[in-house]
C-alpha cells in the first residue's frame, strides 16, 4: 500500500475516476435531458450492493474450503456471519488472480444491470409528470432504500455492512496503483461512450426534450421513452461507479450512500458546465480535490499534524468552500467553466462543412465581381 504523497495522489486519481463516471452519468440525465435526478446516490448504492453481494458470495464459496473455515449463517446471508470478514480478508492469499479478476468483472457487469433495472422501477411512476415530481420521487426512493438496507440484514448486513471484500489485485503488493489504472480505464471508456452517445441523433433527441417538451412531442418524440432511456444509461454508469467504489474501499455499508453524494455530483456538473462532458470531468476534479484534501487524514498522510479543532472543522469547511465556489460560478459564469457547445453529429458536421464551402464560394464570387468592377 502506498503512503505519503504518492498514496494521496493515487487516492485522488482513483476517486476522481469514480466521481467522474458519476458526473458523466448525471450530465446525461440533467445536462442533456433536463432530468433533475436528486436520487442519483440511489443508483450508485444499488450498483454497490449488487457488486458487493455477488463478490462476497462468490469469494466466500471459493475461499472458505481452502481456508478450512466453516460458515455458520442462520437466518442471514453467509457473508453476514461472524467469520465471513476473515474469509474475505484472507481470500487474496488463496485464490488465483484470474478468479479475482473474473469476480470483479462479473460484479461490475451485475452492478450496471442492477443500476439500469432499478432506474426503471424507481422512476416509472413519475416519468410522465413534471421534472420536479420526478426529482422528489427519486430523492425519496434513495432515502427509503438506504434506511431499509440500514435496518435490515438483507441484502448488505444492515448497519454492519459487508467488510473485507477483496479487489481484483488483492494478491499484489501494489494493488492501489493497479486499481487506479483500472478505474482510469473505466473512466476513459465511460467518457468515450458518453461523448459518442450525446453527439449522436439520440443526443439531439435528449436536447429537444430538455429545451421544449411540447415542440419535441409535436415532432414525434416520445418524452417518457426518451427520459427512460437517459435514466437507463445514466443509472447503468452510476452502478458501475458504485461497484468501483466497493472494490476500492473493500466494504459496502448502506449508511455510506447519503444524499450528500448526490449534491456533490450536482455541484460538479454545475461547476464544470452542464451538457459538456469534459466540463463534467473538470467539475469532478474540483469536487474530488475538496473531498480528499479537506480531510485530516490527507494532512496526516503528508506528515502534517493539525490541531484537533482545525481537523474537526475541515469536514464542514469543505461544504462552505463548495457553496462559495458555486455562488461565484452562478454569479459570474452561470454556464459553467466549460459552456455547452454545439453537437458534433455527422449530419451537423457535414451540413457545417457544406455551409462553409457555400459561403466561401459566395465570398470568392463577390471578390471576383468587385475586382472586375474596379478593373474593367
Amino acid at each position: 500500500m502506498l503512503h505519503g504523497f504518492a498514496g494521496i495522489v493515487v487516492q485522488w486519481v482513483t476517486y476522481f475516476a469514480i466521481y467522474g463516471i458519476i458526473a458523466l452519468s448525471f450530465n446525461i440525465e440533467y445536462g442533456f435531458t433536463g432530468i433533475p435526478n436528486f436520487g442519483k446516490v440511489l443508483f450508485v448504492a444499488i450498483g454497490a450492493y449488487a457488486a458487493g453481494v455477488l463478490a462476497a458470495s462468490l469469494v466466500i464459496d471459493a475461499a472458505a474450503p481452502l481456508l478450512h473455515v466453516k460458515i455458520n449463517a442462520t437466518g442471514m446471508p453467509q457473508y453476514c456471519s461472524g467469520n465471513a470478514s476473515y474469509v474475505l480478508g484472507e481470500a487474496g492469499s488463496v485464490l488465483s488472480p484470474w478468479f479475482l479478476a473474473g469476480v470483479f468483472l462479473l460484479a461490475v457487469l451485475a452492478a450496471a444491470v442492477a443500476g439500469a433495472v432499478s432506474s426503471v422501477v424507481a422512476s416509472f411512476p413519475a416519468l410522465r409528470l413534471r421534472e420536479d415530481f420526478l426529482a422528489i420521487t427519486l430523492l425519496a426512493a434513495g432515502e427509503i432504500v438506504r434506511l431499509v438496507t440500514w435496518t435490515s440484514t438483507w441484502p448488505v448486513c444492515g448497519f454492519n455492512g459487508i467488510n473485507g471484500i477483496p479487489g481484483p489485485f488483492a494478491w499484489s503488493g501494489s494493488s492501489d496503483l493497479l486499481y487506479m489504472l483500472v478505474a482510469l480505464g473505466f473512466l476513459v471508456l465511460a467518457y468515450l461512450y458518453t461523448d459518442y452517445a450525446t453527439n449522436s441523433p439520440w443526443g439531439r433527441a435528449l436536447k429537444a426534450v430538455r429545451d421544449d417538451e411540447v415542440a419535441a412531442e409535436v415532432y414525434g418524440y416520445d418524452i417518457a421513452r426518451i427520459r427512460m432511456q437517459a435514466l437507463l444509461v445514466g443509472s447503468a454508469l452510476a452502478g458501475v461507479a458504485g461497484a468501483l467504489l466497493v472494490f476500492y474501499s473493500g466494504n459496502v455499508n448502506a449508511n455510506s450512500y447519503k444524499p450528500d453524494l448526490t449534491f456533490m455530483v450536482i455541484a460538479a456538473v454545475i461547476l464544470g458546465g452542464s451538457a459538456n462532458n469534459l466540463g463534467a470531468l473538470v467539475g469532478a476534479a474540483i469536487i474530488t480535490s475538496l473531498d480528499i484534501f479537506m480531510n485530516p487524514s490527507a494532512f496526516q498522510a503528508l506528515g502534517i499534524t493539525l490541531p484537533t479543532n482545525v481537523g474537526n472543522a475541515l469536514v464542514y469547511l469543505k461544504y462552505v468552500i463548495l457553496g462559495l465556489v458555486i455562488l461565484a460560478v452562478l454569479a459570474f459564469r452561470p454556464q459553467g467553466l466549460l459552456p455547452e457547445g454545439p453537437l458534433r453529429t455527422p449530419i451537423v458536421e457535414k451540413t457545417r462543412k457544406r455551409l462553409q464551402q457555400y459561403l466561401s464560394r459566395i465570398a470568392g464570387s463577390s471578390a471576383a465581381g468587385t475586382e472586375e468592377a474596379e478593373n474593367p
